[in-house]
């Protein structure tokens, strides 16, 4: 007996975490192989295009995944799938921006080597206008519960860089210290405030 695909089982999480780490696995082969041939006097794709296959790729194996399930995801309520939609974006927006990178040269996430004008505008609008659209989902979907261990994560890691922030400026003044930079701090901040959230919301 042939079973109703109207009928299928909850889809697992093994299929997106695949897609995602196969799709920055691809774009890593893509640049991997047009460096390779630029070395040995070649054409080679352009650092953006090899990007840009990848990501497409993904996203179509991602849009496949969402269609095979759709009876599944259309049992969800609006606020569910408001609620996914958001973290999937925001996901979405790490996985491009580390590619991006990737396909540029700069593997390192707090690598503060020089990048091109037109990468940096990118991962720029990528930055401000993807997380505003996924932050304004995401405050539409959530629950008071979940919105107040939001709120009280945000001020935990606004502590976690308030509070280092000056001590490191001023201890830099004294040669105590090494210069200021900005993203040991910023990933102090993010740190802190996921912990907190997490721990609020789950315990």
């Amino acid at each position: 007996m042939t079973k109703d695909p109207q009928h299928r089982g909850k889809p697992g999480i093994g299929w997106p975490i695949a897609i995602f780490v196969g799709t920055a696995l691809l774009a890593g082969i893509f640049a991997g192989y047009s460096e390779a041939r630029a070395d040995q006097g070649h054409s080679a794709l352009a650092p953006w295009a090899s990007a840009m296959i990848a990501i497409a790729l993904g996203a179509i194996a991602f849009a496949f995944y969402v269609r095979r399930h759709a009876a599944w995801f259309r049992q969800w309520s609006p606020r569910k799938r408001l609620y996914w939609i958001s973290l999937v974006l925001a996901g979405a927006l790490g996985l491009v921006s580390a590619i991006l990178l990737q396909s540029h040269g700069n593997a390192d996430l707090m690598s503060d080597s020089a990048l091109t004008p037109a990468l940096a505008i990118a991962l720029s609008a990528l930055w401000v206008f993807g997380l505003l659209v996924a932050l304004i989902i995401y405050q539409r979907s959530v629950d008071d519960h979940e919105r107040m261990a939001h709120h009280i994560g945000g001020l935990a890691g606004f502590y976690a860089f308030v509070f280092p922030c000056p001590v490191w400026w001023v201890l830099w003044r004294a040669n105590v210290a090494p210069p200021v930079e900005v993203m040991p701090l910023f990933a102090l901040s993010l740190t802190v405030n996921a912990l907190v959230y997490l721990w609020f919301k789950f315990r």
